[in-house]
């Protein structure tokens, strides 16, 4: 039904009326918010189970809300619904730029105007909510945040580590560039609240994929900050003193248009690797999950997955960019093209 209505709301702009159109467009987003929910239900009593009970090796619910409440998903379901809502943004921002700067007019303004203002009053919630996911996380599964900062000893005013290389050898953080006790600061709200160290678990996720994966998700909301407020302070300037925006402010936009995707992507290599070794937190390790499958099998499968998605990526950016150059397209009264359109120098 999802794929039905989308089919509407992409193409059927010129041929159904603007209420069909709305109403496929609600309900391709109801859709996927529902499908969030449970998703995100699931996947957040996997860090965080809660409700059941173990019977001779078994988990059985006791306690159904218990289980779709648990304790991490409000917030993982807020950071991902304000992710999702943060990636469109981007897109319609950056496509938009790009039709700017092939020389179309008013509709693309427009576009710009959406994602931009919606992105720059996204991003700061998001931050908040992020914030609120990381003590979440703090309390129900440290070793995860202790990857994430590069922190091997349980210690107060940890340094926040900008960069580094995490040496699981030596058990230290190498070539580390840090603002002192700014962890403690962000993880506690106290310069000298303890942060806990990898050293202290027995069971501990790969700590550079963690670690990088969390800087690269950082990184590029910081960018989608700047970016959004730089943008959404010169439409405001020309909305008041006619000034135009520019042409590197719309480059800006259009290298950013994919910092939304890469972002979620990063978070969640952050939430999923950091699970590790576990498939439920505490209950149930990946080990004991795995079926009697070779490595070899397990590794065609997920290449298979990859070159699918990966044909299924290249087929989305080549209809997003023909919807782009189609839409700057003069159209005939029937509501077809009337010549090709040629991008402006």
């Amino acid at each position: 039904l999802e794929a039905v209505f989308l089919g509407i709301m992409l193409f059927g702009f010129n041929k159904v009326s603007n209420r069909v159109h709305t109403l496929a467009t609600f309900l391709v987003a109801f859709g996927t918010t529902m499908s969030a929910f449970w998703i995100i239900v699931l996947n957040s009593w996997m860090h965080t189970p809660a409700g059941f009970e173990m019977r001779d090796g078994v988990a059985h619910a006791t306690d159904w809300m218990a289980i779709i409440f648990n304790p991490s998903m409000p917030y993982r379901l807020a950071h991902m619904l304000l992710a999702s809502v943060l990636t469109c943004a981007f897109l319609i921002a950056g496509l938009s730029a790009l039709r700017l700067l092939w020389g179309q007019g008013e509709a693309a303004m427009k576009g710009l105007k959406t994602g931009v203002w919606v992105a720059a009053i996204a991003i700061p919630l998001q931050i908040f909510v992020g914030d609120m996911h990381g003590l979440n996380t703090l309390e129900h599964q440290p070793v995860k945040v202790a990857a994430m900062e590069g922190n091997y000893e349980t210690r107060s005013h940890v340094p926040l580590a900008l960069f580094g290389i995490p040496n699981d050898e030596t058990g230290e953080l190498d070539y580390a560039i840090e603002i002192p006790s700014m962890a403690s600061m962000i993880l506690t709200h106290s310069f000298e609240g303890e942060v806990p160290g990898l050293n202290d678990f027995e069971h501990r996720p790969p700590t550079a994929p963690v670690f990088f994966a969390f800087r690269i998700m950082v990184g590029v909301g910081m960018a989608m900050l700047a970016v959004s407020w730089v943008a959404a302070y010169l439409l405001w300037r020309r909305a008041r003193r006619g000034q135009e925006i520019g042409r590197w402010p719309l480059r800006a936009l259009v290298a950013m248009t994919p910092a939304g995707w890469v972002a979620t992507l990063a978070g969640w290599y952050v939430t999923e690797i950091g699970r590790q070794p576990f498939l439920v937190y505490g209950v149930l390790t990946t080990a004991d999950a795995v079926g009697p499958v070779s490595a070899l099998v397990i590794a065609g499968s997920l290449t298979a997955y990859l070159l699918v998605y990966a044909g299924l990526l290249a087929a989305y950016i080549g209809v997003v960019l023909y919807l782009v150059r189609k839409a700057g397209q003069p159209a005939d009264p029937a509501g077809h093209p009337a010549a090709a359109f040629v991008p402006a120098e």
